[in-house]
């Protein structure tokens, strides 16, 4: 085996002194979840002052190398090797943390491994994704240490052990997910292609027929064409539907603001006014496409239910935001259904606010409506609001955050 002469080289002396500051410090930075496992496996060498470092996967009965910082032979990433002539047969066996500083002076000075691997100083922990063993995380060196493995060794390695499961399962659900998003976006397509191929036909030969139809046949054709237009929507709604069903993966810091006025403009609001009192450079932790689909969403509910001229008013800060009219209010039985999240129910009532329910959900947010003669609310909290981008004392004293669009 071979691998970076100095296992600190990396690392540093902080990792010798206090490795869990040092994986504090790993899980702030901006790194894929491959590169926080290399970075891991470094502290942890550095830490225990040994050679080697590997995470294995064991869960076909052999011992295949995923990430270590040995580059060549047998025990280089990609390698794999039987699982019956490694230390780590002992941990996958046992479910439990082992070490020892010298293998010759141990329990172990018998075993087999000692001739198969070469390696006479070792340390490892099983890791665990989901409830099932995943491999394990060990760190080694073909030369005994002269001071035993403590107990803070092995508890640390226990430890470290686990985080690195944990990054494991991450990088999976997140894998998965983008399956499952690339199926659905598959599927919708096809239905948008099938469906939305034959219904332009047929709403292109009733535009013709209202050409020369009169009397009846006129009002006819005018009812087709409406139903026409409204098959073309749902078929629009149900492909939004369809993405935004999916769970929300990887997030970023948005912008609230121009967001809400972004989806403003993209909603026939008619008359309808737009109120924004956020204060500028407050961010949410989202998925901006889905959280922009939201706003649209209930900005259309209140244009469609809330009359021609209804005032829509948007407010948020670091706990949540809360889009508000002053329309009639909603019927008992749809803001029921809302504050059980019954989408069975929700669905009846039309296909935006079902939208606006599993983007919630999708993002593990909290949704409040309270609604009355005098108005609706829809207040989304636990959204993990990020700090305002600039600090309020930056800000233009005279500025109070709040405007109105006529449109």
């Amino acid at each position: 085996m071979t691998g970076d002469a100095d296992p600190t080289a990396r690392t540093g002396t902080a990792e010798r002194s206090n490795p869990f500051k040092s994986l504090l410090r790993l899980a702030d930075e901006d790194l894929t979840p491959e590169e926080r496992i290399r970075t891991a496996i470094d502290v942890g060498r550095a830490y225990l002052d040994v050679d080697y470092g590997v995470l294995s996967y064991t869960g076909e009965g052999e011992y295949e190398v995923i990430r270590t910082n040995i580059d060549e032979g047998p025990y280089a990433e990609g390698g794999v090797v039987d699982l019956d002539g490694t230390w780590c047969r002992h941990v996958v066996a046992d479910g439990e943390t082992i070490g020892f500083a010298d293998a010759g002076e141990s329990p172990y000075r018998d075993d087999v491994a000692r001739e198969t691997t070469g390696l006479n100083c070792y340390v490892g922990a099983p890791v665990t994704v989901g409830r099932e063993t995943y491999g394990t995380l060990c760190f080694s060196s073909e030369n005994a240490r002269t001071e035993p493995i403590s107990d803070e060794e092995r508890d640390f390695v226990s430890i470290l052990a686990g985080w690195v499961g944990t990054e494991i399962e991450r990088a999976k659900h997140y894998a998965d997910l983008r399956e499952q998003n690339e199926r659905l976006d598959e599927f919708a397509g096809i239905v948008a292609h099938d469906l939305r191929n034959p219904l332009a036909g047929a709403i292109g030969f009733t535009e013709l027929a209202q050409e020369d139809a009169t009397g009846e046949t006129a009002e006819f054709l005018d009812r087709v064409r409406s139903s026409l237009a409204r098959m073309e929507s749902m078929i629009a709604e149900c492909l939004i539907l369809a993405k935004e069903g999916a769970d929300v993966g990887e997030r970023e810091a948005v912008e609230l603001e121009p967001l809400v006025r972004d989806a403003w403009a993209t909603v026939r609001t008619r008359n309808a006014t737009l109120a924004v009192e956020i204060d500028p450079g407050t961010t949410v932790i989202a998925d901006a496409e889905r959280l922009q689909r939201l706003f649209e969403n209930l900005f259309r509910n209140s244009v469609e239910h809330g009359g021609r001229d209804v005032t829509v008013t948007v407010t948020g800060d670091a706990d949540g935001f809360a889009v508000a009219d002053d329309g009639p209010g909603l019927p008992p039985a749809v803001e029921a259904a809302l504050d059980r999240a019954d989408t069975e129910n929700v669905k009846s009532f039309g296909l935006g606010l079902l939208v606006v329910l599993r983007v919630v959900s999708g993002h593990d947010w909290d949704l409040d409506v309270t609604s009355s003669a005098d108005g609706t609310t829809f207040r989304v909290t636990d959204i993990n609001a990020a700090e305002p981008v600039h600090d309020a004392l930056h800000r233009d004293d005279n500025d109070d955050g709040a405007s109105a669009i006529q449109t």
